[in-house]
């Protein structure tokens, strides 16, 4: 690539090099990454890279040199410093190259105020909502395929047996094979609800795993993971991001919000047949400002008896 930078290929290997960065953006990529690391560290011309066999002997040579010795006087070492700096150059400059294509950096993608998709390298996709945020290792599609969110996405995995996909995300791994899920980091709870095939989560010594319509809950609190299945009425609600209800029973709305939020909410008598209209953002607004505001609509109180219990109540 350096070769080729410097147009000092033949035509042939020139026209490889060629069709070789045109092939995909990933290549384009390597080849600008590897001229900028190769030109920010200042080699020597006499240490081109492209030909590491004879940069070496190059090196072995300088090295091997024996300064004359002086008659009658204690032989003194001389160095040439300018020589010195331009070895270390080239040593350096293999390093870095050694270390970024066999340790790429890891890729950041951002969502802030609406939806982003992405596609990964294996074709698996990934939408991540409002300020969301996706790590993806350096080496992903190699062995494994890992990656880190924060925040809450829904993933839609391609499927490959012999790499796992694994995501870490707040205390909490999961790892499938190929699958559709969606995963809610709250305050209390972090929950991985599965819309197709299996998923496998891990916390400290406990591992689960859940299918289709069953959704995995972390309590926050305690670590503990566990099992329930869930109602597919909240599938667009997770899509979404959005809880949009008009003239919703308060007690429907409940059912929802103990589905998504996995809480216990109780309704004091009366409260029940009573209808909201509303609209909340599930990224920015948690169960008990919710639940706050169903009282307020309906004229009620409401208080949170215990970890995720709350009651609306006259």
């Amino acid at each position: 690539m350096i070769a080729y930078y410097e147009q000092t290929l033949d035509a042939p290997e020139q026209l490889e090099v060629e069709h070789w960065i045109a092939e995909s953006p990933e290549h384009k990529k390597i080849y600008e990454d590897t001229i900028r690391i190769w030109k920010s560290s200042r080699i020597n011309p006499a240490y081109t890279l492209y030909n590491k066999e004879l940069a070496w002997q190059k090196l072995q040579q300088q090295l091997e040199e024996k300064p004359a010795a002086v008659p009658g006087k204690t032989r003194i070492i001389s160095f040439n410093w300018r020589k010195g700096w331009a070895v270390a150059a080239s040593i350096a400059a293999l390093v870095a190259l050694f270390l970024f294509i066999n340790h790429p950096k890891p890729e950041q993608f951002t969502a802030r105020k609406e939806h982003r998709t992405i596609e990964l390298k294996d074709e698996s996709k990934v939408t991540l909502y409002e300020e969301a945020e996706l790590i993806v290792a350096g080496d992903f599609n190699k062995k494994t395929r890992t990656v880190t969110l924060k925040g809450n996405a829904y993933f839609d995995i391609a499927k490959n047996r012999k790499k796992p996909f694994i995501i870490h995300n707040s205390g909490m791994d999961v790892e499938v094979l190929g699958t559709s899920f969606t995963i809610q980091q709250g305050i209390d709870f972090n929950t991985v609800f599965v819309h197709s095939g299996k998923v496998k989560a891990s916390s400290g010594n406990q591992t689960v795993v859940a299918t289709a319509h069953q959704k995995i809950i972390k309590d926050n609190r305690n670590n503990r993971l566990r099992v329930l299945p869930f109602n597919n009425a909240i599938n667009e609600v997770l899509h979404t991001q959005i809880i949009k209800i008009k003239d919703m029973r308060v007690d429907s709305l409940a059912e929802m919000l103990e589905n998504l939020y996995s809480i216990e909410l109780q309704l004091g008598p009366g409260i029940e047949s009573k209808k909201v209209t509303s609209t909340y953002l599930i990224h920015s607004e948690t169960p008990g400002q919710i639940i706050e505001n169903i009282a307020l609509m309906i004229n009620a109180n409401w208080t949170k008896t215990d970890h995720n219990q709350y009651l609306i109540s006259k």
